[in-house]
């Protein structure tokens, strides 16, 4: 059976650009994955915008970072219900997932703890694919997904800071990963490094 993995990106609510707030503080404004195989071949997507409800009100900065209007978010389902969602199209896919670094598994877990709703969905095993990514190409400061992106001569398609592009684009590097390296990350690990508060310090 050809091994699946979902790739996820989010988008959270977010503030002034360089104004540090705690990853417990944020809340998912958009959920966008992608079901494909090892080699970056597409079988199914999902995705949909979260309303918050601590802080409401998007930013500016935030919707002209994310490009994710107010009236986007007011009409969608809160985070449990999106959860619920993600849930149901996931069931039955006998797969892993991954996202370019650990900041969205960290999010989902701060939203599922504050929320204290549970997720099969984050039952399955999660990648690091930056990580893995990293590993391959031995590249250590030029790794955000644009730089990545251009690594392999490649440019982003769609709108950035959007999670389901954002999934998109990182499905289109996972044919430079070898399987070696998300295998490695499937394997009991002992690392109890802190995780970053954001992308950026990843």
């Amino acid at each position: 059976m050809t091994e699946l993995i979902i790739v996820c990106d989010l988008e959270a609510t977010c503030w002034v650009d360089g104004e540090t707030v705690p990853i417990e503080k944020m809340e998912v404004i958009e959920i966008g994955c992608v079901l494909c195989d090892l080699g970056g071949n597409v079988e199914d997507e999902f995705s949909t915008f979260v309303r918050p409800v601590q802080h409401p009100t998007l930013s500016p900065f935030c919707t002209e970072l994310t490009t994710i209007r107010q009236e986007d978010v007011d009409t969608a389902p809160t985070f449990c219900e999106g959860m619920t969602l993600l849930d149901d199209w996931a069931a039955n896919r006998h797969s892993m997932w991954g996202s370019w670094g650990f900041y969205d598994c960290r999010l989902l877990l701060s939203e599922l703890s504050r929320n204290d709703v549970q997720s099969s969905y984050m039952q399955m095993p999660h990648i690091n694919l930056k990580k893995a990514w990293r590993r391959t190409t031995k590249q250590r400061r030029q790794n955000g997904l644009a730089a990545a992106l251009r690594y392999h001569e490649l440019t982003f398609e769609g709108v950035p800071h959007r999670a389901i592009a954002d999934a998109q684009n990182t499905v289109r590097l996972l044919k430079y990963i070898p399987y070696s390296e998300i295998e490695l990350q499937l394997r009991p690990t002992t690392d109890t490094s802190e995780p970053p508060r954001n992308k950026e310090q990843e």
